[in-house]
This record gives C-alpha cells, sequence and structure tokens, in this order.
C-alpha cells in the first residue's frame, strides 16, 4: 500500500472531528499556532495536509480566501461542510497542483515529518508564495521515534507515520537548504506542563497565563512538543 492509500485509509476509518477530539494540550497548541499565523482578512491561505481542517476553519473565519490540500476526499467533504468558504483540493503535499507565486501565507502544520523527501516538498511550498509571503511549518521536538511491527507485512512500521525527527539545527538547515529563509523559531507546548497537569489547570484561563507557564516551563529544560519555524522565499 503506498501512502497515498494510507492517508485515504486513515481518515474513514478513525473519527478526527468533534471538539472532544482535541486534548487540552492540542487546543493550546492551535492557539499558539494561530496568534504566530497572524491572518487578516483577505489574505491568501494554504492549508497543506489540512487533516480534520482545525486550520482552514480558523483561518476562513478570519476571512481569508482559504484553500485546504489533503490526500483525503473525507477530510476535505467534513471541512466544507464545517464552512463552504474553504476551497479544497485533492492532492499531495510535495504536487498540490495550487498557483505558483500566489499566496501570502502556507501553512504545514506536523506535516513534514510524514513525508519521505522533505526537501522536495518544502521546495515545493516555497514556489507557492508571494515574493512577501509568509511559510510557517510546525513539527514534533527532538521527537523519539518508535516503530511498531505490521501485523501484515511483518516489516518495522513507524508508530503515527512519522518518518524524520527534528530539533531546532537540523529543520533550520533543512530549510535553508531549500532555498529558505529562517525568520524565526519557537518552541511551545512544554511537557512538564502536562506531567504537573498545569494544561488541566490552566485550561479555563485565558492564553497569555497559559503561555507564562509554558515559556517559564523552559527552565526545568528543553522539553517542549513542538518547534515552530517561519520562512520566507530567498536566502538571504
Amino acid at each position: 500500500m503506498d501512502y497515498k492509500e494510507h492517508y485515504r485509509i486513515d481518515a474513514e476509518e478513525f473519527d478526527y472531528w468533534g471538539e472532544d477530539q482535541f486534548s487540552l494540550t492540542e487546543k493550546r497548541r492551535n492557539q499558539y499556532t494561530f496568534k504566530l499565523a497572524n491572518i487578516r482578512a483577505g489574505q491568501k491561505v494554504l492549508d497543506i495536509g489540512s487533516g480534520r481542517g482545525w486550520f482552514s476553519l480558523h483561518a476562513a473565519s478570519c476571512n481569508a480566501d482559504t484553500t485546504a490540500v489533503d490526500l483525503s476526499q473525507t477530510n476535505l467533504e467534513r471541512i466544507n461542510q464545517s464552512d463552504d468558504r474553504v476551497k479544497t483540493l485533492l492532492a499531495d503535499a510535495i504536487n498540490t497542483g495550487a498557483e505558483a507565486g500566489s499566496y501570502d501565507l502556507v501553512v504545514a502544520l506536523e506535516v513534514l515529518e510524514h513525508i519521505t523527501n522533505p526537501k522536495q516538498a518544502l521546495q515545493h511550498w516555497a514556489s507557492l508564495l508571494k515574493p512577501d509571503g509568509r511559510l510557517l511549518i510546525t513539527v514534533p521536538y527532538k521527537e523519539k521515534l518508535r516503530y511498531e511491527l505490521c501485523i501484515h507485512c511483518n516489516k518495522k512500521t513507524p508508530h503515527s507515520a512519522h518518518l524524520h525527527s527534528f530539533n531546532k539545527e537540523s529543520i533550520c538547515a533543512l530549510i535553508r537548504s531549500s532555498g529558505l529563509r529562517v525568520v524565526s523559531t519557537s518552541l511551545f507546548c512544554h511537557k512538564l506542563m502536562q506531567f504537573l497537569h498545569l494544561d488541566m489547570l490552566t485550561h479555563r484561563l485565558p492564553y497569555l497565563v497559559w503561555r507564562f507557564f509554558d515559556a517559564i516551563s523552559a527552565l526545568s529544560g528543553d522539553k517542549y512538543n513542538y518547534i515552530a519555524v517561519e520562512c520566507r522565499r530567498g536566502k538571504h
């Protein structure tokens, strides 16, 4: 089975929709990503590997001209049912078929770790940006890749279909080698927050309170769940 068939079946077999499908950490992760994206009305936004569509739906609610790209027709239909302002594109992340040079913001949120050739994907995403456009990427941070034995083929299969693990140096080096410029990096969703149940204790408090605790958790060590990188076209 190739990866396209895998993600098509995944979306059909598992229900990723509904408010109860988001953990408290995921909800804060989403809020943090929205802040970084800083979407403005009228912007052209492309959400690559849109999955359950949480980012596309937010972008549409900000009155951005939003397109969701995914390998699953099921996911795209659910997104469109939730908000028919979101355009949908059934396509591969490394060859979206989207118009080159036409997007103010391209996001690939927890996508790059799934892709066999991440450099090829980054080069394609860079081509989609307007000259002053932004690319926002998030990936798991310093993830220890785990493998399971497939019951069908008896071969090692990566857990959650993650093929790559990134730290700050490796993700920035990859981005630069793809012809992009790194504008900023940031770490978020510290593991201490989950260990001490601070996500639960602060979930009714304002976002900035959570962000304060998440930031000072770094004093206990560099153990964040995610890294975000903002990029632009050009190496300088």
